[in-house]
């Protein structure tokens, strides 16, 4: 469901790794919303609303739906679900799957009960795509969790969902992070044409914060090359260029097709902490500068990224100018390039 990249981008690298490898697997990456076009546009919209205007309101129910009491008494109210079960069941039918994988929970609660009744012995899975275990995650009917860390399939346990069904795999991402590639040659492909370090700056929204988080990183004692990325915001990349003259260190996009060829380029990376993007810098061992997380999950990606020493978190523009001068001197985290492809273990369930 499009409420998060991220979800897209996990189920899009199943997909991939399952078209490259696994001939005798037909994978389908459905979005909920061509199911029920009205519950999905409805939480899309809330999703988007609450996170890009109002994340405190988000935070406040990501905070309360993660308290057992609260969360069961949401579930018993479940008249809500069933207005949508024939649509999905009819869906289900003619679709008749071997098994289920979510990227996205949300929908979960609302697809495995017609989805049980109809086919009673298919596996149905969900793919954790944050770096903490909420306790919506304990969707009954669930056969099997696919968590990044250890830390998550403990969250996971503590919410009461089953120890045993719970399988540490990684976070997919796309076979594009995984492989060799020359950061030397990325770099001039990008148009830099110097020694200098580089650093990857992605934000889709306009905040307050950007602008002078740009003219101070082009200002440092030490230069570097500087890549922006928009995220597609044509509001914040006419900003942008209005406010930063051209430089030959200085590259503005709005949007990247190949967001990973700017990720292999960079040295260091500021962005939001979503679940996907650290998987992605973890991929390619990148060190990840944090900030303006959502409150809830990207609070808490942002927490094992900071305790584990992979990225820091700042959110003035001082402080994000100083965190990426102390970035740049650590020496390179080491990536998981040569690790099992998280992919590859969760399909291997459906075999």
């Amino acid at each position: 469901m499009k409420a998060g990249l991220g979800h897209i981008k996990a189920a899009q690298a199943l997909e991939e790794y399952a078209k490259s490898n696994l001939p005798d697997i037909k994978i389908e990456h459905v979005d909920f919303c061509e199911i029920d076009p009205m519950l999905g546009k409805f939480f899309v919209i809330f999703y988007d609303i609450t996170n890009n205007h109002l994340p405190a309101v988000w935070g406040a129910v990501y905070g309360a739906f993660d308290k057992e009491p609260v969360l069961a008494a949401f579930r018993k109210v479940d008249g809500f679900q069933r207005l949508f079960e024939s649509r999905i069941g009819r869906y289900l039918k003619r679709q008749n799957p071997d098994g289920i994988i979510f990227t996205n929970v949300v929908p979960a609660p609302m697809v495995t009960p017609p989805c049980r009744k109809l086919f009673p012995n298919i596996p149905l899975a969900v793919v954790v795509t944050d770096y903490h275990g909420h306790s919506y995650y304990n969707v009954p009917l669930i056969d099997r969790y696919f968590v990044a860390i250890p830390e998550v399939k403990n969250d996971l346990a503590r919410a009461g969902v089953d120890g045993d069904k719970i399988s540490v795999t990684g976070i997919p991402v796309s076979q594009e992070f995984y492989g060799n590639y020359s950061q030397t040659n990325l770099k001039r492909k990008l148009g830099f044409n110097n020694n200098y370090k580089t650093v990857l700056f992605s934000s889709r929204l306009s905040k307050d914060f950007i602008i002078p988080s740009l003219e101070g990183l082009l200002a440092m004692d030490e230069p570097i090359n500087l890549a922006v990325v928009c995220g597609g915001n044509n509001e914040l990349y006419k900003k942008i260029n209005e406010k930063i003259p051209p430089q030959n260190n200085f590259k503005l996009v709005n949007w990247a097709d190949r967001f990973d060829e700017y990720m292999k380029a960079a040295d260091v990376v500021v962005s939001k902490p979503g679940g996907l993007m650290i998987s992605e810098c973890l991929a390619l061992g990148k060190k990840l500068i944090m900030t303006d997380p959502i409150p809830g999950q990207e609070e808490r990606n942002a927490e094992f990224m900071a305790k584990y020493g992979y990225g820091k978190m700042a959110i003035e523009p001082d402080k994000i100018v100083a965190a990426v001068r102390e970035m740049l001197l650590l020496p390179k985290t080491d990536s998981i390039a040569g690790h099992a492809n998280a992919s590859a273990k969760i399909l291997e369930y459906f075999k």
